[in-house]
């Protein structure tokens, strides 16, 4: 069997064997070229680090206004006890400042799409705040709050909290209503509707909404410890540009993109364990 043969079938509406060999045929070459397809960005990375290094070595600049990857590498490893505390302390704010922008957003999310009146009195209060650069308020929270990890916190959940409500009330508004009105004349009351139908539906919207935030945690937590800490990555990266130690401000940037790299694939390895069922986890074993 063809894969044209497989597809023709697919259209009139016919299933093609599970244990076809064209389909078999096919999972084995799509997992070779998804194997193959790692290397792609692991090359793209040496070719762009290999650039970098002749430039700096051939212009001989000098490492205070752009140290050479090697340099950076060295530099990592010789304070990378250092740098993986300050991390730690960066992922602890950006962890629970997250974990907090979570709930929140996803309830505000559920209520919004629950009540028109939380939605026509929440949800612009909400577009209003996004609008506002979060940099131009950061100087408030030391004024109201004061220096220190909870000032860190609250500096992370107003990064992140927005993309969370957006992405659920997206997902949430996104039912079948006529899915809706068929287990509603079964019975099914608001709650069961919420919990069998909506929120099944907008799980990959609310995802999307996750990974966004779960990426911007880091950066929120970094911008924090920028203006209201004495401590963490963002606070070692003021510093080393500060006594124009520019190879540790490096090394404290690439250890950050490390850490945003990790939560991305984790929160990606989550959705996957948790909506396998959705068209985007499922790899396509027909090329369509």
């Amino acid at each position: 069997m063809t894969a044209q043969e497989i597809k023709a079938e697919i259209k009139a509406g016919e299933q093609p064997s599970a244990f076809s060999p064209a389909l078999a045929a096919r999972r084995r070459a799509q997992a070779r070229a998804d194997r193959v397809a790692v290397f792609y960005p692991l090359a793209s990375g040496v070719l762009g680090l290999a650039i970098w290094e002749a430039v700096v070595r051939i212009l001989k600049m000098p490492p205070y206004l752009l140290p050479a990857p090697t340099h950076v590498l060295a530099e990592t490893w010789l304070y990378l006890p250092m740098l993986l505390k300050q991390l730690g302390i960066t992922a602890f704010a950006a962890g629970v400042g997250f974990a907090i922008a979570l709930v929140g957003g996803v309830v505000a999310g559920a209520a919004i799409t629950a009540s028109r009146f939380v939605d026509r009195t929440l949800y612009p209060w909400l577009v209003i705040w996004h609008a506002i650069p979060k940099a131009v308020v950061a100087p408030l929270f030391i004024v109201w709050i004061g220096f220190g990890m909870t000032s860190e916190i609250i500096f992370v959940i107003v990064f992140t909290v927005f993309p969370i409500v957006v992405n659920t009330v997206t997902g949430l508004k996104s039912a079948d209503p006529d899915l809706l009105l068929l287990v509603r004349s079964m019975g099914a009351e608001r709650f069961q509707m919420l919990w069998k139908i909506r929120i099944p539906n907008a799980l990959p919207s609310i995802f999307a909404g996750i990974k966004i935030s779960a990426t911007l945690a880091p950066v929120g937590a970094v911008i924090g410890e920028f203006v209201a800490a004495n401590q963490g990555l963002g606070h070692l990266l003021i510093q080393a540009i500060g006594g124009l130690e520019t190879p540790l401000a490096f090394a404290a940037v690439f250890v950050m993109a490390v850490f945003g790299i990790a939560i991305w694939y984790l929160t990606e390895a989550i959705e996957r364990w948790t909506i396998p069922w959705h068209a985007s986890q499922r790899g396509s074993v027909l090329g369509l």
